[in-house]
């Protein structure tokens, strides 16, 4: 019911075209109210009440390429990785959304987009596909095309623990041969420290300080991700000889731009991994699921190894901790030596000689 009474006088509480609106009358008649109420919504419906007629909605091809992402560039001009985002993301939204109109997408068609998206990428992509479908449409609300976002209420996927592969000795000996030299030195810094991609795209000069072996990263989305990160002798190697070539801030820098940092060397790792024949595939960042699966197969507690990798809790830590089917019969042969030397322990006297250890026959 749009009309209850509260404190003597009756209130209207009712949507239009998505939006709520609820006042007090100011009458205590019913009849009255309920005329007052009738007004209301003749004047929302006519224009009256200060709200402007939207103009002609526009496709969704349109709308992102003429003003989404035009408006996304200018805004995140301090931090490019975001709109690069946007606009890899927007290839596969316009494919499956692109001659819709903004006002006839459903919840229903977002649903379908995201069973038809699950068929060439993971949940995790899928998800970020959706989370910037639905910053699109709030911005298409912002624009006035629109009154509520079809993403609103669509239930995200259950991305699991994901897919993690570990890079062997003999891989990595393979893939770093037919590497180029800037993919080469690229993935050995991942191996050798554990650096998230972007991390290493953006290296600048101001934040390597090669004579305490360590480099600070002062990006990330959380405080534990801006760090230091200790060095090994292999990236002291390559950062110094990237330092002496860097004509720009940047040690990673764009081909065409030196004051601008990689983006990307997708191609330059598949090339690598075709001419090294492995198989199966493996992708960039699980150079960096590798350092964490050798780190604590080395024997690093997990504490820091969160801290190295620069994890925000410790169970996203032991995701990245994988040991090779070699280092658990490792650990089993130490289990079976500690158990042996427990139970010979047993027959010792204090002196330290040996008893007679009792059979199966006494």
């Amino acid at each position: 019911m749009s009309i209850y009474k509260r404190g003597g006088t009756y209130t209207y509480d009712f949507w239009f075209q998505g939006e709520r609106y609820r006042q007090s009358t100011g009458l205590g008649n019913k009849t009255a109210a309920q005329r007052a109420e009738s007004i209301r919504k003749a004047e929302l419906a006519e224009g009256r009440a200060g709200i402007a007629s939207r103009g002609p909605c526009p496709i969704f091809e349109d709308f992102v390429t003429n003003e989404f992402l035009p408006w996304s560039e200018r805004e995140h001009q301090a931090h490019w990785r975001t709109h690069q985002r946007y606009k890899t993301a927007s290839k596969p939204l316009m494919k499956f959304f692109g001659k819709f109109h903004l006002d006839v997408i459903s919840p229903g068609l977002v649903e379908r987009f995201k069973v038809a998206r699950c068929v060439d990428v993971s949940p995790a992509s899928v998800n970020r596909d959706m989370a910037v479908f639905r910053y699109m449409m709030n911005f298409a609300i912002r624009q006035g095309y629109i009154l509520r976002n079809p993403v609103s209420g669509v239930r995200f996927l259950d991305e699991g623990p994901g897919i993690m592969r570990i890079v062997s000795h003999e891989e990595e000996q393979k893939y770093l041969k037919a590497a180029s030299p800037l993919h080469r030195d690229f993935a050995t810094v991942i191996l050798e420290t554990g650096m998230r991609p972007e991390e290493v795209f953006t290296i600048r000069k101001e934040n390597v300080h090669l004579s305490k072996r360590y480099l600070f990263v002062p990006i990330g989305k959380t405080r534990y991700a801006r760090r230091n990160v200790p060095l090994t002798e292999k990236v002291v190697e390559i950062l110094k000889r990237r330092l002496a070539k860097a004509k720009g801030p940047y040690l990673f820098p764009h081909r065409h731009d030196p004051n601008r940092p990689l983006t990307t060397l997708k191609r330059a790792h598949e090339k690598a991994l075709r001419n090294a024949e492995i198989k199966p595939r493996f992708r960039i960042y699980d150079l960096r699921h590798t350092f964490g699966s050798r780190t604590a197969m080395a024997g690093v507690d997990l504490a820091t190894l969160k801290e190295l990798m620069g994890h925000s809790q410790i169970s996203m830590t032991m995701r990245y901790v994988h040991p090779t089917p070699e280092h658990k019969r490792q650990a089993v042969q130490k289990l079976e030596q500690f158990n042996g030397e427990q139970v010979f322990a047993l027959y010792e006297n204090r002196e330290g000689v040996p008893t007679e250890v009792p059979t199966a026959a006494n």
